[in-house]
C-alpha cells in the first residue's frame, strides 16, 4: 500500500482538518501529516502542490488526490478500511450517512458564531438561530444513541465516520458552554475522552499562530 499524506491546517482552529485525521488515527492507518498554517502570506503557495482547491484538508494516496473532509473519509473507508469507516448494519449506515451529510451542509450559525477553538473557554451569547441549531445537534446525538448506540459508547455503537464529523462540535460545546440534554452530554463526554481527540486538542493548544475570528469561522 502506498503511504498516504494528509494535508491539514491549524489544529487549534481547523475542524475540517480534524475529521479525516481522526478517522485515520482511530483505525491505525499510517500516513504522513503535512501541516500548513492557514491565512498566512504564503499559505496558497504552500497548498498549491497538494490541494486543487487551495484549501485543507487534502489527502494524497497513490495517484489519487481527494479534498473535502467527507469525501476523504469516504475514500479512506472504501480504499483502506474495507468499508469499516461506516456501520456494518445497512439501517445504521444509512442514518450515519444522513447525519454526516447534515453536519457537512447545515448549521451555518454554529459555524460562524461558535467556530472551533481548542484554547477557548468562555460563555458566548446564544442567538435564537444558534439555539435552534444546538438543539438539532442535541436531538441527532440523543436519537442516534437511543436507536443505534448498542454495542458501544459512540453515536452508532462502534466508532465511525459519524463520530469524526461531530467531534469538533463536542469541542465547541465545551469551549462555549452549550447546555445539552443528559444523553447528548454523555456522548459529548465520550468524544472528549477519546485519546486521539485529546491529543488533537493538546497539540492545538500548543500552536502559536493566531487567526482572526472572521477567518476562523471559514475553517469550520
Amino acid at each position: 500500500m502506498s503511504h498516504a499524506k494528509l494535508v491539514i491546517g491549524n489544529k487549534n482552529y481547523s475542524s475540517w482538518s480534524m475529521r479525516p485525521w481522526l478517522l485515520l488515527k482511530a483505525f491505525d492507518v499510517p500516513f504522513d501529516e503535512i501541516n500548513i498554517a492557514l491565512y498566512q502570506d504564503n499559505t496558497a503557495e504552500k497548498l498549491g502542490p497538494y490541494s486543487p482547491s487551495l484549501k485543507v484538508p487534502a489527502f494524497l494516496h497513490s495517484e489519487t488526490t481527494v479534498w473535502d473532509s467527507l469525501a476523504i473519509c469516504e475514500y479512506v473507508s472504501e480504499q483502506l478500511l474495507e468499508g469499516r469507516g461506516w456501520p456494518i448494519n445497512p439501517k445504521k449506515r444509512a442514518s450515519a450517512r444522513s447525519v454526516c451529510a447534515e453536519m457537512h451542509a447545515e448549521f451555518p450559525h454554529l459555524k460562524k458564531e461558535w467556530p472551533m477553538n481548542c484554547k477557548a473557554s468562555v460563555a458566548l451569547f446564544v442567538s435564537e438561530k444558534l439555539e435552534e441549531e444546538i438543539a438539532r445537534i442535541d436531538a441527532i446525538w440523543s436519537c442516534c444513541r437511543r436507536k443505534y448506540g448498542a454495542g458501544g459508547d459512540y453515536l452508532f455503537g462502534k466508532f465511525s465516520i459519524a463520530d469524526c464529523m461531530f467531534a469538533p462540535m463536542a469541542i465547541c460545546f465545551q469551549s462555549y458552554g452549550a447546555k445539552l440534554s443528559m444523553e447528548a452530554q454523555r456522548y459529548a463526554n465520550t468524544l472528549l475522552a477519546n485519546p486521539h481527540i485529546q491529543d488533537w486538542i493538546k497539540q492545538g493548544r500548543a500552536e502559536e499562530e493566531s487567526v482572526s475570528m472572521s477567518n476562523v469561522s471559514n475553517m469550520f
